[in-house]
């Protein structure tokens, strides 16, 4: 039964938009003083992203508030020990889709063709992480 909850987990993370690139790597980061990704962590995302799809500087200054808006709700979902794997993925997924939806008009469509890349590389990652838990 376990198993069967983790592959529908997963498969709502494969099929559908589901968290922002590289949040692992923030979650596992220092944390800032509310316990959420600090300023310094979503300011290394924001460059990475940044090095990944050759933003201007106006699109970094357009994503930093999306980023910084959606760090602590991604935090929050990951650590509520209350909600199951599908329910956690579900909510991570919605927050995803928001997130695409006021990522995509910054983006150039090359962009936003690399943007979902890196998303599915980071969904796939998130699969082998639940399937090893």
């Amino acid at each position: 039964m376990k198993k069967l909850v983790l592959f529908a987990a997963a498969l709502a993370l494969a099929t559908c938009a589901s968290v922002l690139v590289a949040q692992d790597t923030m979650s596992q980061g220092t944390m800032g003083s509310a316990g959420g990704p600090n300023k310094a962590e979503i300011a290394a995302k924001l460059e990475k992203i940044s090095q990944t799809l050759q933003l201007s500087p106006a699109q970094k200054q357009q994503l930093l508030p999306i980023l910084k808006e959606e760090a602590p709700k991604i935090q929050a979902i990951k650590s509520n020990t209350s909600l199951g794997p599908m329910q956690k993925a579900m909510q991570l997924r919605q927050i995803g889709e928001a997130t695409d939806a006021k990522v995509q008009p910054i983006l150039s469509p090359e962009q936003y063709q690399k943007w979902q890349a890196m998303r599915q590389q980071e969904r796939e990652q998130m699969m082998q992480k639940m399937e090893h838990q």
